[in-house]
């Protein structure tokens, strides 16, 4: 029933949308922001004014039987309430919003939802429908969703806010035309009716829309409910908007050979793992969602997704990238791309790629002695991710693997000997001034750009920015020491199987007759250039830096997914952060945080 109301809202939201594009509702564009936050007050009821009683006539008059029909009267329009609402910026958006009569039931839903007010530090801007917009949903929508705020009718609200105060003049969009919200789902601009904008309040902006908008993701769940009862097949497709495009090239060809109903929805990348913990359960969330490996345990733990069978087609992807997304034994997703670090040196500075750890140490004693102010390796303070490769390159590790290749969480090597040897290594390169204290993510990057650092371990989501320094660089494999090379954490992203499909069957049949092609996988790396996970499309890239970290992650180790890295990453850094400090020892600091890391995984 639920559904099916939210089906005739669409219906209607539709119609309304394809009238307004036909009278020239204009498009806006917005920026990336920052989020909101504080609770909106809590506005008094507007009271409803009491209708008059109607007297009943004692008897029906006589009608005389007119000469001529009498020309037709018009029924008078209830009028509208001027509107008031004006830029003020010493009140709220919210105090604005509930000063105005026009927008009662907009100001009640956000009450009832308990939409929290942002900030002056963190504004919003708000899309506001009028009560007329309201008015114009199917008969008892809105008292069906101020009925369970907590649903539908927050995520509708979500999707008329935008992070940051954009006025409309500086709004800016993606190539599509649309807009990231705070729902999660972009916002399309095109299909807006504005009657008013850029009035601005003290926190936020807010512009004037003439119909409810509702997220695709609330609208799809209605749509595929009624192919369903039509007996057509439905697969829904959630991922971000650098997939979008490669997934629209195979979309007719499926939906033809298939007779099935293809329902691609874009929805920011990090807001698809929570929308599904909810939607999915509820019967209202997608077939098949793009995400990351290290999702995998969480998701796994939620009973969120279902195992997928590659067969002979799993050769066709990177070892590294499968086994990334295998978990308790089975397959559960299939690999789009990899993400790893690898060592960038200053070729004017090192004209080699140093080949072990000690070499590093020895590059940067002579130019550090040749000059204070040069430095040869630096590192963020405190960050055990970028730690990990020189950790690798001594014989450590994280976690140990058993026969699978699956993490085991009870065997910690944190302070094994390999570890702590690395970490030995460290505290000599900060005891002879190798090092300098603490220094942060930006500072170490552009200590590099300006040639004032030669080398530095970082991944390919800076190559750009390191070229447009214009420092000759390259890009080389992990230095190793008791081992070879250094083997770098590997991410991956992937499509996965939702618990909850329909048909889990034809979902993987899109992924490994659709997806799984050169032409597609190409595409998809042509929307995120990250080293691809399909072999053939690997070897057709002449990219050098994403050979590059191809090369520097053919040994990389999968992110560990499983709960028990949540309870790592705090004692771990802290440790390096003492030994960059100087204030504990490479062997106190690994050996305390194995126990604090053993302490947490137990329970204890």
């Amino acid at each position: 029933m639920k559904n099916t109301k939210l089906y005739l809202l669409i219906v209607v939201l539709l119609l309304g949308a394809m009238a307004l594009v036909a009278c020239g509702g204009g498009a806006t564009e917005t920026t990336e922001q920052p989020a909101a936050t504080e609770e909106v007050a809590e506005e008094p009821a507007v009271e409803p004014t009491e209708e008059p009683a109607m007297e009943e006539p004692t008897e029906e008059p006589a009608m005389e039987e007119p000469t001529e029909e009498p020309a037709p009267t018009e029924e008078p329009m209830a009028e509208e309430p001027e509107m008031a609402l004006a830029s003020d910026t010493s009140k709220s958006i919210a105090t604005l919003l509930s000063e105005d009569p026009n927008f009662s039931t907009l100001v009640a839903a956000i009450t009832a939802a308990e939409i929290a007010e942002p900030g002056p530090d963190a504004p919003v801007t708000i899309f506001a429908p009028t009560n007329a917009a309201f008015e114009a949903l199917p008969e008892g929508m809105v008292d069906e969703l101020l009925a369970d705020p907590a649903g539908d009718l927050t995520r509708i609200l979500q999707y008329h806010l935008v992070n940051g105060a954009v006025k409309a003049a500086d709004v800016t969009a993606d190539e599509d035309g649309f807009v990231d919200t705070l729902a999660g789902e972009p916002l399309d601009l095109a299909a807006l009716g504005l009657v008013a904008t850029d009035i601005e309040g003290s926190n936020g902006v807010i512009h004037v829309i003439d119909a409810v908008q509702v997220p695709p993701t609330i609208a799809n769940a209605a749509r595929a409910e009624e192919l369903a009862a039509a007996g057509t097949p439905v697969i829904r497709i959630w991922a971000d908007n650098l997939r979008m495009p490669a997934l629209r090239e195979v979309e007719t060809a499926f939906e033809e050979e298939y007779g099935v109903e293809l329902l691609l929805e874009q929805v920011g990348f990090g807001d698809i793992r929570r929308l599904l913990s909810t939607a999915g359960p509820a019967g209202e969330g997608p077939d098949i969602i793009v995400g990351a490996h290290d999702w995998l345990g969480e998701l796994y733990a939620g009973g969120l997704i279902a195992p997928i069978d590659l067969a002979d087609r799993a050769a066709e992807f990177a070892p590294a990238a499968v086994q990334a997304f295998t978990y308790a034994g089975d397959l559960y997703g299939m690999p789009i791309n990899t993400e790893n670090v690898a060592l960038f040196i200053n070729t004017d500075l090192v004209p080699e790629c140093p080949t072990t750890w000690t070499e590093v140490k020895e590059i940067s004693a002579e130019l550090h002695a040749a000059d204070p102010e040069q430095y040869g390796f630096v590192r963020m303070e405190g960050d055990p991710y970028h730690f990990y490769p020189i950790q690798t390159a001594f014989g450590g590790y994280i976690f140990a693997r058993d026969e699978q290749g699956s993490y085991d969480p009870t065997q910690v090597g944190v302070g094994d000997p390999g570890s702590i040897a690395a970490a030995e290594w460290y505290e000599g390169m900060v005891a002879d001034g190798l090092q300098p204290p603490a220094m942060d993510w930006d500072t170490m990057h552009q200590w590099f750009e300006s040639g004032q650092a030669a080398m530095l371990v970082t991944g390919p989501w800076v190559t750009d920015r390191i070229v447009e320094s214009g420092v000759p660089f390259q890009i080389c494999d992990i230095p190793g020491e008791t081992e070879e090379a250094g083997r770098p954490f590997l991410g991956s992203h992937g499509f996965m199987v939702s618990a909850f499909a329909k048909d889990p069957l034809l979902a993987q049949i899109f992924l490994t007759e659709f997806v799984a092609t050169p032409e597609v996988m190409m595409a998809m790396y042509e929307g995120n250039p990250r080293p691809p996970a399909f072999l053939e499309t690997l070897a057709a890239v002449e990219d050098e830096y994403i050979t590059a970290f191809g090369s520097a992650g053919a040994n990389a180790d999968p992110m560990p997914a499983i709960p028990e890295m949540a309870s790592v990453w705090d004692a771990w850094g802290n440790a390096v952060t003492l030994i960059s400090q100087g204030a504990d020892t490479a062997v106190n600091a690994f050996t305390n945080a194995q126990e604090q890391i053993n302490t947490a995984i137990s329970g204890g």
